[in-house]
């Protein structure tokens, strides 16, 4: 059911409990729903196939360059979770902040100089309209660079993809070890100390096909008879402590 129908089967007392996406946290709250908001664990990226187009590390710094992340985050996403060039979230790491998510369109412009990238193709794994207009801001931006780029359905082939991969584990090096897991990185992560951990991700991150974007939440209104109820540390309603209220 559609977030919209979830909504109105909670005000009649048809739902106890919905799903609130990122994007629609504000309009909950402005509804004066009751929700609960977990961390950052849900890792917004785009990653690029190395070859073809992409084959030179330039073309990928070019493109890198060129995304507004505060942009994706302020219009797409109301603002909800955090901008990132993170494999991780800062409060789980504490060392996002050192992988710069500023945008330079000169530089990107530079970089990609005169070469060609007629036919480029965007697409995004989740079909949600949400995602689609994400795909549609990032292939703006990169047009904005001298990339010509076409959002497509996820069935085509492309050079791009936007990917939303959820984060289960709680403990920095178990998070990057999923993490690279999820985008097709060898290896496992034996290190835990946070220089280590960050010297790893820098590793990864340095080739430029994987583009972290925006960390986001996951959300959740309860109905007036809830009690008691909390959420996962991945973002997961914890049923077996709550209850409902005049429930026989």
């Amino acid at each position: 059911r559609t977030v919209r129908d979830q909504w109105l089967d909670l005000s009649v007392g048809k739902a106890d409990i919905v799903e609130v996406p990122p994007e629609t946290i504000r309009p909950a709250q402005q509804q004066h729903l009751q929700l609960l908001i977990s961390r950052p664990v849900d890792l917004l990226a785009l990653t690029l196939a190395p070859s073809g187009p992409f084959s030179g590390r330039e073309m990928r710094q070019a493109a890198a360059l060129a995304l507004d992340r505060a942009a994706l985050s302020n219009v797409i996403f109301q603002k909800q979770g955090e901008v990132t060039a993170s494999l991780l979230p800062q409060a789980l790491s504490g060392f996002a902040f050192l992988f710069p998510t500023d945008r330079n369109l000169d530089k990107a412009r530079a970089l990609r100089g005169g070469a060609s990238s007629t036919g480029l193709v965007l697409s995004a794994e989740d079909t949600s309209a949400t995602m689609h207009l994400a795909a549609e801001r990032l292939a703006l931006n990169l047009h904005e660079a001298g990339f010509m780029v076409q959002v497509a359905a996820p069935s085509q082939p492309a050079a791009l993809t936007l990917r939303r991969v959820h984060l289960e584990a709680a403990s920095p090096a178990a998070a990057l070890d999923e993490m690279l897991a999820h985008f097709g990185q060898n290896g496992t992560v034996t290190a835990t100390d946070p220089v280590s951990l960050w010297q790893t991700e820098r590793s990864v991150l340095d080739n430029e096909t994987i583009l972290p974007l925006l960390w986001l939440p996951r959300a959740w209104a309860a109905g007036e008879r809830v009690r008691d109820l909390r959420l996962s540390p991945d973002g997961a309603p914890l049923l077996a402590d709550a209850s409902l209220e005049g429930a026989k």
